[in-house]
């Protein structure tokens, strides 16, 4: 439920996607997988998509 400026409490539907990552904890720690999935969730909701196409 979001809320619309002048027409009040409204469902919207967004685009869902699951985004995961395997890695050999021997390599590195989850703290810096944990920041690189971050950014790449970053990237992934702020990029202007349409003006790739």
């Amino acid at each position: 439920v979001i809320e619309v400026p002048g027409f009040g409490e409204s469902i919207a539907i967004h685009p869902v996607g699951n985004l995961a990552m395997a890695w050999d904890h021997r390599a590195f720690d989850g703290a810096y997988a944990a920041g690189f999935l971050s950014r790449v969730k970053l990237i992934l909701e702020t990029r202007d998509w349409s003006s790739e196409v």
